[in-house]
């Protein structure tokens, strides 16, 4: 594509013109040919590094003025917003293709994206969906980016892989920090979903307060052409305030005034460790997941796909199935007992998961869990106060020490512990694994807590692979 095609969507002018085949804004990722778009970022500026990209074989930079002397560049004010521009032009501008769907929110958002993708796939639509564990055509992963919300040049790679696939639908985690760096610029959603606001990703690299994380999240809303939200939500309010006049609005929640209401979301009695949702108007929706939380995202999902006219019975098909990779998945253990693998790893989500397993009413609820290294050490007491209130026994063991000491840190949790339940530590995750399996009887549940769909294990800065799926594999293999 030509330079002066890009750039003139952009804004931006350049005294000459050069063919372009390929964009990035990562100076180790240019390759001859390539148009180099350098950002500001938080540790470090862009501009430091065209003559990196120049040496790699750049034909041209995007930079905020002024423009470095005898280098190929066009300047711009915000080459953020000019990066999305230029990512959207480049592709082919997939998205207008495709039926974008946005979901926002503090908690939920993954498990959320799946229900939807798995219902609108049961309505006949080929669906994409991108978010924290990857961008994926149906159930199959294309990629696995570093971000919930890739960067515009990854995002837009996607949406075209998607389009040219035979996606109709895409379904987008669109994260705070997305929104904040411009990452979905220039994009119209069909629709965008609000689940809820709590204080979280409010930090020095992250948000200055909630005030502006409330605004990233609320800016979303002046990009979409149909909206829902949750109505129990204090925040909802912020988010509708931002919608182009005209736009239809819908709420779901609890509340006497959501235009979608439940009544319960409350353990299934047909049906182990899955909820069953019942709304007001008399319908109900099982969902194979433990936790009125998980019910919860399943009345949003219920709400959005009613807004976009999906029909009742792809909204029952599409959430009786759905499994979401580490998120309260269960494993289809050939034994008396059930085995759920689960991403919780700080308190609040330790006490999701397993308030939500003591509902089913398991006779023991056996945890094998650790703690992230080089992490606020409060975390390994939260973790502890709540497998003591939830749990009846403890194996403690790796997660991702990063450059603690596994015994250290097994250790503080095990301080936390005290004498309120039995535990123990085997400091190797797979052995622990199998110790656990092996104390387990009829009617008992083993959750294995915090690495949920990682793959590896972090340790002394070298990620070693790992999976607890294939341990599980490999337990039964020999129990058989």
């Amino acid at each position: 594509m030509k330079l002066s095609q890009l750039l003139s969507a952009a804004g931006a002018r350049c005294p000459f013109d050069a063919d372009v085949s390929a964009l990035a804004c990562d100076s180790r990722e240019v390759v001859p040919g390539a148009l180099f778009i350098a950002m500001e970022g938080a540790r470090t500026d862009g501009r430091a590094y065209i003559s990196d990209a120049l040496a790699r074989g750049a034909v041209a930079v995007v930079c905020r003025p002024p423009l470095p002397q005898a280098v190929p560049a066009a300047a711009v004010d915000d080459p953020r917003a000019a990066l999305a521009t230029i990512a959207a032009g480049f592709y082919g501008y997939p998205a207008r293709e495709l039926s974008l769907i946005a979901v926002t929110g503090t908690k939920g958002k993954t498990t959320t994206a799946h229900m939807l993708r798995d219902v609108l796939t049961a309505a006949g639509h080929p669906t994409g969906m991108i978010g924290t564990l990857g961008a994926y055509i149906g159930p199959t992963l294309l990629a696995s980016p570093p971000n919930t919300t890739p960067e515009p040049i990854a995002l837009h790679r996607t949406l075209r892989r998607m389009a040219d696939a035979g996606c109709t639908h895409v379904v987008m985690e669109v994260s705070s920090q997305a929104m904040k760096l411009g990452r979905v610029a220039g994009l119209e959603f069909t629709a965008a979903l609000f689940l809820n606001l709590s204080p979280d990703h409010i930090g020095k690299a992250e948000h200055a307060d909630l005030d502006e994380y409330r605004a990233c999240k609320a800016a979303l809303f002046r990009q979409c052409r149909l909206a829902v939200g949750n109505g129990d939500d204090p925040s909802w309010p912020a988010m509708a305030a931002q919608l182009p006049p005209g736009t239809p609005v819908s709420s779901f929640g609890f509340g006497e005034d959501a235009d979608v209401r439940a009544l319960s979301a409350a353990p299934d009695p047909d049906r182990p460790l899955s909820t069953r949702l019942v709304l007001a108007d008399g319908s109900s929706y099982c969902i194979p997941l433990p936790g009125a939380f998980n019910g919860e995202d399943a009345l949003a999902a219920v709400a959005l796909c009613r807004a976009l006219g999906v029909g009742e019975d792809a909204i029952r098909a599409g959430l009786s199935a759905v499994c979401v990779p580490g998120r309260a998945q269960r494993y289809p253990a050939p034994a008396p007992y059930a085995v759920i693998v689960d991403y919780a790893h700080n308190g609040s989500s330790f006490h999701a998961i397993l308030s939500a397993l003591a509902e089913h009413r398991p006779r023991h609820i056996i945890l094998v869990f650790g703690a992230g290294g080089d992490r606020p050490k409060l975390r390994r007491a939260d973790m502890a106060r709540e497998a003591a209130v939830w749990a009846h026994r403890a194996v403690l063991t790796a997660d991702n020490p990063r450059s603690e000491r596994t015994l250290d840190i097994c250790r503080d949790i095990a301080d936390a512990l005290g004498s309120s339940i039995p535990w123990e530590i085997v400091p190797d995750r797979r052995e622990a694994i199998f110790h656990a399996l092996d104390l387990a009887g009829p009617g008992d549940v083993v959750a294995l807590l915090g690495k949920g769909h990682e793959a590896y294990i972090e340790e002394d800065g070298v990620r070693r692979p790992f999976s607890e799926w294939a341990v599980l594999d490999e337990y039964f293999a020999v129990q058989r």
